[in-house]
């Protein structure tokens, strides 16, 4: 068995969830979820058709926090604006996957990124939800992930609604005239599902070493423990190989996975390799 990162393993995991069906976005820079749509991209879906930042089309890019968009447009089919993608890809029904992350989750699939506390005067201020709430609501999938699988992140109830699932089930999503699909979450610990609208979500597999009772403790919502409960799939040799060399050599990824305290450091770290090779390109 090959050794790896808890944050590749999810990677892998999220990549799983992209196919050949709609169109997979990349929304805010969630580094994560970027490359997830690279490796299924470069692997199991060579045909999915990726929207990221105002390119169309887009090919498989190298992670960096100062190349990533440059790359994306270099090799697009052509350039949207963000109210002519929003009007063709999100509210048109068009969109297959894009994944996100939030302060808060809630197990009826709401997602929390404006406020923690009074709205009026919230504890935190948060980045809000740009296209999120369009995205989770229309989007053939919903799929979201966080790094850290802990009460305060995944809680009973939202305190605020930036976005949410609305309908859940296949039926009641197609009758609405919404694509049917589930919504995944994809933690450090475990992969949960809910596909029906009142049904709690459900264990789908737990990590290698984690214990399905250590799920249930960590999540503010109900789950359930299905009698037989599968461990995730570890990830290949070739898809460790492709992160970490084709896809995300710097690791940008990992940045979501450093501490508070750790990340300006680990973010000069990231610019100062990135800097170095361009330094040593241009010579």
């Amino acid at each position: 068995m090959t050794d790896y990162e808890i944050h590749e393993l999810m990677t892998c995991r999220v990549a799983a969830e992209v196919d050949e069906q709609g169109v997979t976005v990349m929304g805010s820079f969630t580094p994560l979820a970027y490359a997830a749509y690279m490796l299924a991209k470069l692997t199991h879906a060579k045909g999915a058709y990726l929207a990221g930042f105002d390119a169309v089309g887009m090919a498989p890019v190298q992670l960096s926090f100062t190349g990533a968009e440059a790359a994306a447009y270099k090799g697009a089919a052509c350039r949207w604006g963000m109210l002519t993608e929003v009007n063709s890809i999100h509210l048109a029904n068009h969109g297959g996957v894009e994944a996100v992350s939030s302060a808060q989750f809630d197990g009826s699939g709401a997602i929390n990124l404006s406020a923690i506390g009074p709205f009026d005067k919230p504890k935190v201020r948060l980045p809000g939800g740009a296209g999120a709430a369009e995205v989770i609501k229309m989007y053939r999938k919903m799929v979201a992930y966080f790094g850290n699988h802990n009460s305060r992140t995944l809680v009973e109830k939202v305190q605020f609604t930036t976005g949410t699932r609305w309908k859940v089930g296949a039926a009641a999503r197609t009758e609405a005239g919404l694509q049917p699909g589930p919504v995944v979450v994809v933690t450090n610990l475990a992969v949960l599902v809910k596909d029906e609208d009142d049904e709690p979500f459900r264990i789908e597999s737990v990590h290698p070493g984690v214990d399905p009772q250590t799920v249930v403790e960590n999540t503010g919502f109900e789950v359930r423990v299905p009698d037989d409960v599968p461990t995730t799939a570890e990830p290949t040799a070739r898809q460790l190989d492709l992160l970490r060399n084709r896809i995300d050599p710097f690791g940008t990824v990992k940045f979501d996975f450093v501490s508070g305290k750790d990340r300006l450091a680990y973010l000069k770290g990231v610019l100062d390799a990135e800097w170095e090779r361009a330094t040593a390109v241009a010579s």
